[in-house]
C-alpha cells in the first residue's frame, strides 16, 4: 500500500540519483520497522494475557514463567518480523523498478 501512494515520491527520489537497492532497502527498512514495533506489542499483549487466563484457570501462574512457554512467545514475535520482512520484499522491488518518468506523472 506504501508503493502504491507513494509513486511522486519514489519518482522523485529516483530522478535526483536514488539508486535502485536504495529505494529498495528503504521499503524493507519500513517492513521491518513495522514488524517488530508489531511483534513487541504483540509479545507484551500475549504475555499480559497469558498471565491474566493462566492466574484465573488455573490459579497458579507459575507456569507462564517456565522458560519452554517464554519461547513459544518469542517464536511467535519472531515469525512475525520474518513475514513482514517477507511481505516487503516485493513492494521494496517494485518500488524500485518504477521509472521515474513515469512515477512523476502519475496522478
Amino acid at each position: 500500500m506504501s508503493v502504491t501512494e507513494r509513486i511522486k515520491e519514489i519518482g522523485v527520489l529516483r530522478s535526483i540519483g536514488t539508486r535502485r537497492s536504495e529505494v529498495m532497502r528503504m521499503f524493507i527498512y519500513e517492513a521491518l520497522i513495522l514488524g517488530v514495533v508489531g511483534a513487541v506489542i504483540g509479545g507484551v499483549l500475549s504475555f499480559g494475557t497469558g498471565y491474566a487466563i493462566t492466574a484465573v484457570f488455573a490459579g497458579n501462574p507459575d507456569y507462564l514463567f517456565n522458560p519452554t512457554s517464554l519461547l513459544y512467545i518469542v517464536f511467535g514475535m519472531a515469525f512475525g518480523v520474518a513475514t513482514s520482512a517477507a511481505s516487503g520484499l516485493y513492494p521494496a522491488w517494485k518500488a524500485a523498478n518504477l521509472n521515474p518518468i513515469q512515477a512523476l506523472r502519475h496522478e
